[in-house]
Order: C-alpha cells, then structure tokens, then sequence
C-alpha cells in the first residue's frame, strides 16, 4: 500500500519539471486516477480474499484521494495539459 502511494508520489517529482507549474494538479490526479485503476485490475486478478479486499481498498483510496484533489482544480489548469489552442479567448 506504501509502495503504491510513494510510487505516486515520485512519477510526480518527476513530471513537474515536464508540465508547467499550473498544470501539475490534473497530472497528479491523472497519476492517481490510473493507479487506482492499475490497481483494481491487480485485485481482480489476485485470488486471495484477504489480498483482494486490500487491493480494492487501495484503488479505493487512490481514487477517493484523486477526486479530492480534482476539486481543486480550476478548468483553465487542465487546459495546459493538452496545449494552448489557437482560438482567441
């Protein structure tokens, strides 16, 4: 479960120097979005019930921490994800 979240935690260190300042929150929560993901599809997989419901809550909690943080997110951020357009404002 620390793995998990220390895994996150570092793909974050290393992108902020690739996205601008103002478009690190969407990435993060981007990362967290797959990794729970990633791990609900490792829970499946798992045959352990014990293991299972610990992999579940994870994804849980990854998810829970991601829609979190997207609140406070303004639209005008994820925009710089994805580029500037060319159409004036």
């Amino acid at each position: 479960m620390a793995g998990t979240l220390l895994v996150a935690l570092v793909a974050a260190l290393a992108i902020r120097n690739a996205v601008p300042a103002e478009a690190l929150a969407p990435a993060v929560v981007t990362i967290l979005f797959v990794a729970g993901a990633v791990t609900a599809g490792f829970a499946l997989v798992c045959r352990r019930d014990r293991l299972r419901t610990m992999w579940f809550d994870l994804a849980g909690s990854l998810t829970f921490i991601g829609i979190v943080l997207s609140v406070l997110i303004e639209p005008e951020q994820t925009i710089g994800l994805f580029g500037l357009s060319d159409q004036p404002e």
